[in-house]
């Protein structure tokens, strides 16, 4: 039995279409636009259905009770379909309809977009931004050696309304529409209760419309299952991270005066936060080490290596002995286990971005991606509430003595959860498929992406500045310029933190539809223009007035979230974890992790304790530069 109609025994010549192509016009809204109506799985699936439906129609596939095979290999001249027919040739097996749509459903974002340049090429289609409008009035197909062919819409419309026999073609267009949901779409619910017998009658005449259904919904439940966990494994890794980072900067006055004892209690702070910079030497290495691992051994060994990592500095953190107990000892101490999570840390945050990303759909990118700052700011909230709490129920000098190694060992316990959580991950496929392509994918990184990561260096400045100084530091500044009781400033910071945590995924979402450069453009010219203005406003002792300037803060902060996605589609997929990990980590390590120890710097020596702001202003202005330059060129390649 064959898997759809034979067009060379019903006489009609191939047309200058194919069905992949036809089929995607028939989804195009009448206006034009991303084909964003029809679900994305229900899309690649029918994609990966036309794939197969094309190739039978040309004679080169066939199907038996066993599953499909090829009968021809020759080439069809349609790369999609040659690489279709490429893997149906060489798989020794037979494999059932539903089991290629699955397999050729994922590369269904590479079909589209040749699909898609081929339109355009032909002057069918016309490339507006992200969107695709029709060129010629009516949506009618260029003359083509004199014929008028009309398109896809207009002919299925057409047949719903008589009692023609249908051509192969259009028997497969129309199965596919059925199958992927375009009907409900496009024919309102009576008109689409009257032709329903009708797109049955025809659908029935192809057998590969129902395979596309089912496989459609099993791929959408897998797919959002998959995707779920994903986004549980990534989130939680960042929570741990940011927790242990956070409580650290939070404690930063008692650790520094439990290691670093000084008879100037700024000296003392500044050498607390110096040691809280070291862990950040440490990131660019670690960067290096795990993003390697990520694109040589995959995304799921880089992320359970590196929670292995962060858990032991953790444990040790909390037992530490002070410098009373131990002498120098403990604040050298201090320094290794901070470059010990620095190494866990670097490879942590940018290989979870990278996991988040590939593993959601195309289409919900940016709002999967957010969860990686998602789960950092959810571990620094954490950590600012355990402060507060500590703070609020024991007295201040238990707190500061030994009251914050309770945080971390509640640090320990969430990353026991998350070792537990990535091991349950499945192992990833290839990155790529030659071995000689997998052996230095960092080399590789270096020699072809050197002017991305340079750009990832600059625009990742106003995000980790902006972070660093108005959600880490600036607790500490509070106290020390206004005198706040540390547990009101712990509690602002962390009102202001849970109102970015709440727009950080809807930041996200909204580049994903209307792309991420505006919603990035917005953060960084925000933090470029208001980090002045702000900083006057809040310099106050009055907490209204401190948490509204902070909360705008969070407002364009919160536009980050749009980055995880908007970074890892710059680099190509053989070496995104490594590419990243160097650019993102190395701005991290320099510019944001130095920056309450600069904050202060900047304060002691010019007296001003507006300082600060205008190391925001300018991180702020290099990171909406890049933002405008990052994509610019062709370097990276597909997404």
């Amino acid at each position: 039995m064959s898997l759809a109609l034979d067009r060379s025994r019903s006489g009609e010549t191939l047309p200058q279409i194919s069905l992949i192509e036809e089929f995607l016009l028939l989804t195009l809204e009448d206006s034009g636009g991303e084909f964003d109506s029809v679900p994305e799985i229900y899309l690649s699936c029918g994609i990966a259905g036309a794939a197969l439906m094309d190739l039978a129609l040309r004679n080169r596939i066939d199907s038996d009770l066993d599953g499909v095979f090829a009968v021809d290999a020759t080439p069809t001249g349609d790369a999609s379909l040659d690489r279709a027919l490429a893997e149906i040739a060489a798989e020794p097996r037979r494999l059932s309809a539903q089991d290629w749509i699955s397999r050729l459903s994922r590369l269904a974002p590479a079909m589209r977009k040749a699909a898609l340049s081929t339109l355009c090429a032909r002057g069918v289609l016309r490339q507006s931004d992200h969107a695709f409008l029709w060129v010629l009035k009516e949506r009618r197909y260029p003359v083509i050696e004199g014929q008028e062919r009309p398109e896809a819409k207009k002919r299925i419309l057409a047949l719903l309304y008589n009692d023609d026999i249908p051509s192969p073609v259009d028997v497969a267009l129309t199965s596919l529409a059925d199958a992927s949901f375009v009907f409900e779409r496009i024919l309102a619910p009576k008109e689409l209760r009257r032709v329903k017998p009708r797109i049955e009658q025809i659908a029935r005449m192809d057998l590969i419309g129902g395979e596309i259904a089912r496989t459609a919904h099993r791929v959408n439940v897998e797919t959002r299952a998959a995707e779920r966990r994903t986004v549980i494994a990534g989130l939680a890794g960042n929570v741990m991270e940011w927790y242990d980072f956070g409580v650290y900067g939070f404690f930063a006055a008692a650790i520094g005066s439990q290691f670093f004892p000084a008879h100037d209690p700024s000296t003392s702070l500044l050498a607390s936060f110096g040691v809280f910079a070291v862990g950040f030497i440490a990131r660019p290495l670690g960067g290096l080490l795990f993003g390697h691992i990520g694109d040589r051994l995959g995304r799921r060994a880089a992320v359970v290596a590196s929670v292995v990592l962060m858990i032991i500095p953790t444990l040790l953190m909390a037992i530490l002995p002070t410098y009373q107990q131990i002498g120098v000892a403990a604040p050298i101490l201090l320094v290794l286990l901070r470059l010990a999570q620095g190494l866990a840390v670097g490879g942590e945050y940018t290989t979870s971005m990278v996991l988040l990303v590939e593993e959601a759909q195309p289409s919900r990118r940016g709002f999967v991606g957010s969860f990686a700052p998602f789960g950092a700011l959810g571990g620094l909230l954490l950590g600012s509430a355990v402060g507060a709490t500590l703070l609020a129920f024991l007295p201040e000098q238990a707190a500061s003595t030994w009251g914050w190694r309770l945080a971390f060992f509640s640090g320990l316990m969430i990353g026991l959860v998350v070792f537990l959580i990535r091991r349950r991950l499945p192992p990833d496929e290839k990155i790529v498929q030659t071995e000689d392509a997998r052996k230095s994918p960092l080399g590789e990184a270096f020699r072809t992406q050197w002017r991305t990561i340079l750009k990832v260096v600059g625009f990742t400045l106003g995000n980790g500045v902006g972070f660093y100084l108005c959600f880490v530091y600036i607790s500490t500044w509070l106290k020390e310029q206004q005198h706040v009781s540390s547990s009101a400033a712990l509690t602002v910071n962390s009102l202001a933190i849970f109102c970015m945590l709440i727009l950080t995924p809807l930041a996200g979402a909204l580049s994903d539809r209307i792309g991420r450069k505006p919603v990035l453009i917005i953060g960084a010219a925000g933090l470029a223009l208001s980090a002045w203005p702000l900083f006057w406003f809040i310099n106050t002792p009055h907490l209204p007035a401190v948490l509204a300037g902070q909360c705008v803060f969070a407002l364009f902060m919160s536009c980050y979230g749009a980055s995880p996605a908007f970074l890892v589609e710059a680099f190509p997929k053989h070496v995104r974890c490594s590419g990243l990990s160097v650019g993102y980590n190395l701005a991290q390590s320099v510019f944001g992790g130095t920056v309450p120890m600069v904050a202060v710097f900047l304060i002691k020596i010019t007296g001003n304790p507006l300082a600060p702001s205008y190391y925001l202003m300018v991180a702020g202005a290099v990171s909406l530069l890049m933002a405008l330059l990052i994509g610019d060129d062709a370097e990276a390649g597909d997404a």
